[in-house]
């Protein structure tokens, strides 16, 4: 791929508005049984969440041009987590209230590298931060949004459509409460179970089809972990690239996609180009433990050059 025809606005905007919390990693031989004790082999704290995450992969790809928001709790957690996202290129504008903030303890196996995950919710938005949120989108070429609040999701849907801003939603699982504000999405971007979750029963392409006539977005993805996945759009269906990697840490890879799917978009790329630099920066993460994995615009401008 020659970046200059498939990145045409190298310094894009993009704005990020959802859940960001601090995880606890924490790797151990085997997934815990019932009353064990299990040493952990490593241990790290790093940023999670759908919009703390993803606004992440966005900045470093992008080396800026990134404004997240976000509710969040107080307390030592709270304070962890600003510590970590003023480590990154980025701006961040964090609301806080008077609770316990939102923070997981994420368990990553060793010989899989799959996860469990305990987490506690971040505040529900509010009427301050709801007045702030519009700011977010007056200088965007790209919103990446998610489906935690639905009171925000709303909200946050309606100011992407009155600025005509390109909407990436990262859906996550299946939610009755997101169906309000999921028509006319311009990137609708979810995994496989929440096609499984809306219409059981059904195959995968019975489900996505019917979600493409309910929703009517630009484009439909079905992400496959490290098979790639599938897309619907008005010319059909179409397949990405997937990118086997040696996973030490698969917690937050779809975070990752979703961020670095909204970076290209806001740079300019087209849908397949953009979806294949994605499934790249989520492989990318999951080949290392933590956060460190996500790539930077040198790590891309590599992977471009050898992809020509």
């Amino acid at each position: 791929m020659d970046s200059q025809q498939v990145l045409l606005k190298p310094s894009p905007s993009v704005a990020v508005v959802g859940m960001a919390t601090i995880d606890y990693l924490y790797v151990v031989d085997s997934h815990p049984a019932e009353d064990s004790e299990n040493p952990a082999r490593r241990h790290a704290v790093v940023v999670g969440g759908p919009a703390g995450r993803g606004a992440i992969a966005a900045a470093r790809l992008g080396n800026g041009g990134v404004t997240l928001y976000a509710m969040c709790g107080s307390g030592v957690h709270a304070q962890v987590l600003r510590q970590e996202l003023s480590t990154e290129p980025m701006t961040v504008n964090l609301f806080e209230r008077g609770q316990v903030s939102q923070h997981s303890a994420v368990i990553v196996t060793a010989d899989r590298g799959t996860r469990s995950t305990i987490w506690l919710p971040q505040p529900g938005a509010d009427a301050e931060f709801l007045a702030a949120v519009p700011s977010a989108f007056d200088a965007a070429d790209a919103a990446l949004l998610d489906c935690t609040d639905p009171v925000l999701g709303r909200a946050a849907v309606a100011l992407c459509r009155d600025r005509e801003v390109p909407i990436i939603m990262d859906t996550g699982g299946y939610k009755e409460s997101s169906e309000e504000f999921l028509y006319g999405i311009d990137y609708l971007v979810a995994p496989q179970k929440f096609f499984a979750g809306r219409n059981p029963g059904q195959s995968l392409e019975q489900s996505m089809l019917r979600a493409f006539e309910d929703f009517r977005p630009r484009a439909l993805v079905a992400t496959q972990a490290a098979r790639g996945g599938i897309y619907l759009d008005h010319t059909g269906w179409h397949r990405y690239r997937g990118f086997p990697v040696e996973t030490k840490d698969s917690c937050g890879a779809g975070d990752t996609f979703h961020g670095a799917f909204a970076w290209c978009v806001a740079a300019g790329a087209d849908t397949g180009n953009a979806l294949d630099i994605a499934s790249w920066a989520a492989a990318q993460k999951c080949a290392v433990f933590g956060n460190d994995g996500i790539p930077d615009s040198i790590q891309l401008k590599r992977f471009l050059a050898e992809s020509a």
